[in-house]
């Protein structure tokens, strides 16, 4: 992409151009397979920008603008005879770029992923004496993190034995199978309950709201965690890394 064809790009963005300019311009991309490939090239990139950073970092369109201020007048901008110290102003564009598209992938690995806290534990329901059918069909395939099939196992067990135990691990299955609205509500109705897997319900709340990037709700649902819960200590540390 040459100098100038940058400089027109921008300017057609921003609605810089005369209407004479204009028309040239929308002609040449009617006409200009490679103009028009570099214009939709560039506009893509700088969307992408645009979106992906947030208030806490640089603006990129700002940042080139001051850069291009610093470097030129108005006039210069549009003349051929200072592609020289336009290079100057295309090399700290590019540098900038660098240091913005760093900073945004330091900032996406920062953040907390479901995949860092769902270290389920392992479902032994058949040694809690349940000879239910289908029961253990739906023990090996949770196990075995076919959770699929462990749902639809899971589904027939709660029709005549709807226990704490069967519903929590059903809950996780569906939390793999990112079916939150489902998920949630078995772990909600286990919250409620008094049985031994009401504070890991709130966990796994927090965790269904983790995985759909709900980072508020995510921590009002750790909050929640009282500091005898088995997972307090990781709600904490989960709490940490989002605020």
């Amino acid at each position: 992409m040459n100098e100038e064809n940058y400089i027109a790009f921008e300017s057609y963005l921003n609605n810089e151009m005369l209407s004479d300019e204009k028309i040239i311009f929308d002609e040449k991309l009617q006409n200009d397979a490679q103009f028009k490939a570099d214009f939709n090239l560039y506009k893509e990139t700088t969307s992408f920008i645009e979106n992906k950073f947030d208030s806490k970092t640089i603006d990129f369109k700002a940042n080139l603008k001051s850069i291009s201020e610093s470097h030129f007048s108005s006039s210069e901008r549009q003349t051929k005879s200072k592609v020289i110290q336009f290079k100057t102003f295309y090399y700290a564009v590019a540098a900038s770029v660098a240091i913005l598209l760093g900073t945004w992938f330091f900032m996406q690995n920062s953040i907390p992923q479901y995949g860092d806290y769902n270290q389920h534990e392992s479902a032994n329901l058949l040694e809690r004496g349940s000879v239910i059918k289908n029961l253990k069909a739906a023990q090996d395939a949770y196990n075995a993190k076919k959770y699929k099939v462990a749902i639809e196992n899971f589904e027939i067990v709660l029709k005549e034995y709807d226990k704490p135990e069967v519903r929590y691990f059903y809950g996780i299955s569906l939390l793999e199978e990112n079916k939150f609205a489902d998920a949630e509500a078995t772990f909600t109705k286990l919250q409620s309950g008094t049985s031994i897997y009401k504070d890991k319900a709130t966990w796994n709340l927090a965790l269904s709201k983790l995985k759909q990037k709900q980072y508020e709700e995510c921590k009002t649902y750790l909050k929640q965690l009282p500091e005898d819960a088995e997972d307090y200590e990781k709600a904490q540390k989960l709490l940490d890394k989002l605020d």
